[in-house]
């Protein structure tokens, strides 16, 4: 029993993240396809055909460090300010 409950609360944990990260990139105004490019650390993305006409894109981003950057950012900072917040405050990690 303790093993789904702890499952459970990891996935509240993950949810409530998750959440909170789609909140502060609209609140931030940032268009995070603009920026994941010029995120210190992060790695491109890999992309894969699975058919004629669609593709599989796999991104690895660390959405605890966005989300950390972005509740510091005023309302409407946008992706420029977002960027060199992020890059200032992981670069070296």
């Amino acid at each position: 029993m303790k093993e789904d409950e702890f499952r459970l609360e990891k996935q509240a944990e993950i949810t409530a993240l998750a959440a909170e990260f789609s909140r502060e990139l609209e609140r931030v105004c940032v268009d995070l396809r603009a920026a994941i490019p010029r995120l210190e650390g992060t790695d491109a993305p890999l992309e894969r055909q699975v058919s004629d006409d669609d593709f599989e894109v796999t991104l690895t981003i660390n959405v605890s460090r966005i989300v950390e950057t972005l509740r510091r950012l005023p309302d409407s900072a946008g992706t420029e300010v977002f960027v060199a917040a992020y890059n200032a405050r992981w670069s070296d990690s």
